[in-house]
């Protein structure tokens, strides 16, 4: 072990590698006997048949077969990332999470097993304007290394309030134009949170927020102009902007003054807005079919509005989510496949039918102004939400990843956890201080571990952002 290259990163990623090629041969067995021109792997079942009425005509207009294969977004990971370091075979197109880019980014830029489309999308242009200028810019933050671009964007998932209306406005006679700041909520929401029966617990909340933390606690840094990252690529989970938000969510979960409940997913969240035990819930464009689904028996008692800011004016919105469509170096037909994934990210009509069918805004700027995206919905109180939506987004901030996103969320939410610990049993006396030097402490934690990496290592001394000694 210790002569091996490099250190045991790449060893243990070497013993994965070997460890699944089992699970590679039914990973890379797309064709079943049959000759495709194109294979096409994603790893959501609303994305595949999304994409079937698309694939059928491009079909058709090129003489060619496609083959759409569904693969969980765990397997299309690990999976992928194993037959890219093993040559195996491997897909020509491939929609992956934001979340797991940085995966296939560790070693050097000239080994990244994605054809770079940077070029393509500034050269290429559509009446006048580049496919680049088509798209909104933030979202390509987490699908590029080194500004280079390896992926096109799938959406924006911008970030909004959805509250029951019903009982916030007309029955407790607050209105949404009062809420302009995160003071604002917390103010108004220690008036709604409430103890019905005086047994010490409330019976109604204001917002829903996750007292474990975890991925919700990233859009709120996000909107206030931090991250786990920045664009250069350095760490930046011990700021003090970091530290304000954790400690402010802290207060929101716990204590005597808290105002969130944790409603959980699936039926416990359909049940908690059914019930109004809590009103105000993150709503990004996903979640807003997803309650359509779970609470129609709602219909024109919820509504939507832009997240409170941070500070009077400030951004009112953020992102949660996102994916992204790559093309392999694999893929013998590169231009086939480029010309694919326009057809199925670029087409304007095309994506204002799957808008409807998922309420998910396409990152494609112009189309936003079909008619469908004006449209009334009728659970939300007839809210043209895909004009909310749109109208947010120029305004979503960046995310940008890094091979060690996930490992920088794990250990940031470690912080937070351990915060919330010393809050409950110390009270707020010193937590602020306390929380900062637990993000310096799982920030140096995640600085080791990125130095060990020769590659990722290299590219950041060559830029200049870190240290050679």
């Amino acid at each position: 072990m210790q002569n091996f290259p490099y250190g045991q990163a790449p060893f243990w990623i070497l013993v994965l590698a070997v460890a699944t090629g089992l699970l590679l041969l039914v990973f890379v067995n797309f064709s079943d006997q049959i000759e495709y021109d194109l294979v096409f792997v994603t790893f959501a079942r609303s994305h595949l048949e999304a994409y079937q009425k698309a694939t059928e005509e491009f079909e058709k207009e090129h003489g060619v077969k496609i083959h759409l294969q569904l693969v969980s977004d765990r397997a299309v990971k690990d999976r992928l990332q194993s037959a890219l370091m093993t040559d195996a075979e491997v897909p020509d197109l491939v929609e992956i999470l934001a979340d797991s880019m940085g995966y296939f980014t560790q070693g050097p830029v000239e080994d990244i097993g994605f054809i770079d489309l940077t070029d393509r999308l500034h050269q290429e242009k559509v009446d006048g304007v580049s496919l680049y200028d088509r798209f909104v810019e933030s979202r390509f933050s987490r699908l590029s290394r080194n500004n280079r671009i390896y992926a096109l964007p799938h959406d924006v998932h911008p970030l909004m309030l959805c509250y029951r209306r019903d009982i916030f406005e007309d029955q407790l006679g607050f209105s949404a134009d009062q809420i302009q700041t995160w003071d604002d909520f917390t103010r108004i929401g220690r008036q709604v949170t409430q103890d019905f029966d005086g047994d010490g617990n409330p019976d109604r909340f204001m917002i829903d927020l996750n007292k474990a933390g975890g991925d919700v606690i990233i859009p709120l840094l996000q909107q206030r102009g931090e991250g786990l990252f920045d664009e250069s690529g350095r760490l930046t989970i011990d700021t003090d902007g970091v530290a304000e938000t954790i400690v402010w969510y802290i207060k929101q979960c716990y204590g005597p003054n808290r105002i969130a409940f944790s409603a959980g997913w699936g039926q416990s969240l359909a049940k908690t807005i059914s019930d109004g035990l809590v009103l105000f819930y993150y709503c990004p464009d996903w979640r807003s079919k997803q309650f359509e689904t779970d609470v129609p028996h709602l219909e024109g008692k919820l509504a939507l509005m832009p997240l409170p800011a941070w500070e009077p004016g400030g951004r009112r919105t953020s992102t949660w989510g996102g994916s992204g469509l790559a093309i392999t170096k694999a893929c013998k037909n590169k231009d086939l496949a480029w010309a694919y994934a326009k057809k199925l990210y670029l087409k304007k009509e095309d994506l204002g039918e799957r808008f409807i069918d998922s309420y998910i805004l396409p990152p494609v700027k112009d189309a936003w102004e079909l008619p469908i995206f004006q449209t009334p919905i009728p659970l939300y109180s007839n809210q043209a939400i895909g004009q909310l939506y749109a109208s947010q987004a120029p305004n979503i901030p960046p995310n940008y990843g890094s091979p060690y996103y996930d490992l920088a969320r794990i250990k940031m939410n470690e912080a937070f956890m351990n915060a919330a610990q010393y809050y409950q049993n110390e009270g707020e006396s010193e937590l602020m201080g306390y929380t900062k030097t637990e993000l310096r402490r799982v920030s140096n934690y995640v600085k080791k571990v990125m130095s060990h990496n020769v590659f990722y290592t290299y590219d950041m001394q060559s830029l200049g952002l870190l240290s050679r000694n």
